[in-house]
Parts: structure tokens; C-alpha cells; sequence
């Protein structure tokens, strides 16, 4: 059964981010709370968590912040690693189910009430997107929930290896087409599996995946990715993956000669 979490309503959430966003982070940490006068939970569908479990779920997130540094500073590489970290974790011990992770209000309750000081040391520039989940997949927690929910494989050892294989922007990239690609774990699964065996011959990455996805946004309203076996979605996703690079290549090309005259 999917856990509940208090839900932070959008008029309080707005109303902590423009109190919280001058604060430094050991105020933050000082206003950090298990529960708020506002905070709701929805009718039924599954068990509240408690309390003593929101303490316990923060407890797990500062270590692994602590590890990239917090509350001092940290690079790109720790917080790569704290995010990736971060998403397995959050996936694997929350207890959602997708309906529930789809409520930006439990994403601006964990960001506002439960860990603020995190939050703001992951975005020291938050804006209203990384903190009140106005876009999850702008959240500094909920887009991490979503990006471990779609290439979670239990058949694996690890279930999240597969995080590793696009970066932020790249993975941000297909999940902003969500309504045609990016809402589907088969579907990014298999985006993932092509992605990690591809041949880039010197290819820019971002290139090549932003062609590869408009080439999938044009096949999408003709075939069904869903009811195709994982051996045929391969060979179609793997086509038309080269087909990109081919494309990305000829245009570096005629920029080259181009710049050449």
C-alpha cells in the first residue's frame, strides 16, 4: 500500500519561499520541522506516515548530503554524486506510488518543512520551480524520485545503475517530453539501453539526443512503443539513434565547410 505524505497547499508553500529565500542555512536548518499548521494529507488511498518517519527519512538525506559537503561547499562531481544517490534512495525508501509522486504539494512539503536547509544548499539560487514543485521536473527531490521511478529494473543488482547513463540535462531532456516519451519506464528504459551502446563517432551528446528525440516525438503518434516486444523497441530506438548521429555529423560537416569559403 503507498505511504501518504503531508502535502504543503501552494499558497503556504509561496509564502515560505519568499520568507526562506534571504535566510542562511543554518537558519534553515533551525526552521526545519516533521509537520506544519498547514500541511494535509489526502482522504484515503493508503497509510500517513508519521512523524518519527519524516525524522527518519531526513536523518537519511543530510548523510548523504553531508557526504557532498553540506553545509559547506561543494562541486559538481559531489553533487552529481549526492543526486544520484539521493534519487535511488528517495525511490526506494519512500514508499510512493506514481499517482502520489505526481503531487508537487508533497515535493514542497519535503523542500519547505522537512529538509529547507538541503534543499537550498542543492540550489543556492532556488527559484520557485526548485522548492514549491510548481514543475516537478524542476524540483530539487521530486524530479529525482521520477528520474530512479523510470529506470528502476528490479532484475538488476543494482535497480538504479541505469541512472548513470545521462547526465541531468540529458535525462531533464526526456522527461519535459514526458506526455509522449518520457511518462513511460518501458520506454525510457529502452531509450537508456540504446543510449549506453551507441557509437557517437565524435558526435556532440546534446545534439545527438536532441535530434533522437524529435525523430521519437514524430513516431509516437503512429506506434505504439508499449506493445512492441524489448527486442524490436531496441532495433527501432537503435535506428533511428543512428540515424541522429548520421544527421548531427553532415551538419557539423557543412558548418566546417561552410566556414570554410
Amino acid at each position: 500500500m503507498s505511504r501518504l505524505y503531508p502535502r504543503l497547499l501552494p499558497w503556504h508553500a509561496k509564502a515560505l519561499f519568499e520568507e526562506y529565500r534571504d535566510l542562511d542555512l543554518p537558519e534553515l536548518t533551525a526552521r526545519h520541522d516533521t509537520t506544519h499548521v498547514s500541511a494535509v494529507f489526502v482522504a484515503t488511498g493508503g497509510d500517513r506516515v508519521s512523524p518519527s518517519d519524516l525524522a527518519e527519512l531526513r536523518a537519511k538525506v543530510v548523510v548523504l548530503a553531508t557526504e557532498a559537503g553540506f553545509p559547506g561547499e561543494s562541486d559538481q562531481a559531489a553533487r552529481t554524486t549526492f543526486d544520484l544517490a539521493l534519487a535511488g534512495m528517495l525511490h526506494s525508501e519512500m514508499g510512493l506510488v506514481p499517482a502520489e509522486a505526481a503531487a508537487g504539494d508533497i515535493w514542497a512539503f519535503l523542500s519547505l518543512v522537512l529538509l529547507p536547509d538541503v534543499a537550498y544548499w542543492r540550489n543556492p539560487k532556488s527559484g520557485s520551480d526548485n522548492v514549491q514543485a510548481t514543475d516537478i521536473t524542476r524540483h530539487v527531490f521530486g524530479r529525482l524520485w521520477w528520474r530512479a521511478h523510470l529506470v528502476h529494473d528490479p532484475a538488476e543488482e543494482d535497480p538504479y545503475s541505469a541512472l548513470a547513463i545521462l547526465g541531468e540535462a540529458a535525462f531533464d531532456q526526456i522527461y519535459s517530453r514526458r506526455k509522449a516519451l518520457g511518462g513511460s519506464p518501458f520506454l525510457v528504459k529502452a531509450i537508456l539501453r540504446v543510449w549506453g551502446d551507441l557509437d557517437r563517432r565524435g558526435a556532440p551528446e546534446r545534439a545527438v539526443l536532441r535530434d533522437f528525440l524529435k525523430r521519437l516525438l514524430r513516431l509516437a503518434p503512429f506506434v505504439c512503443f508499449e506493445a512492441m516486444e524489448e527486442r524490436q523497441l531496441d532495433a527501432e530506438l537503435r535506428y533511428a539513434a543512428d540515424q541522429s548521429v548520421q544527421a548531427v555529423l553532415e551538419e557539423k560537416l557543412r558548418e566546417r565547410e561552410a566556414a570554410a569559403v
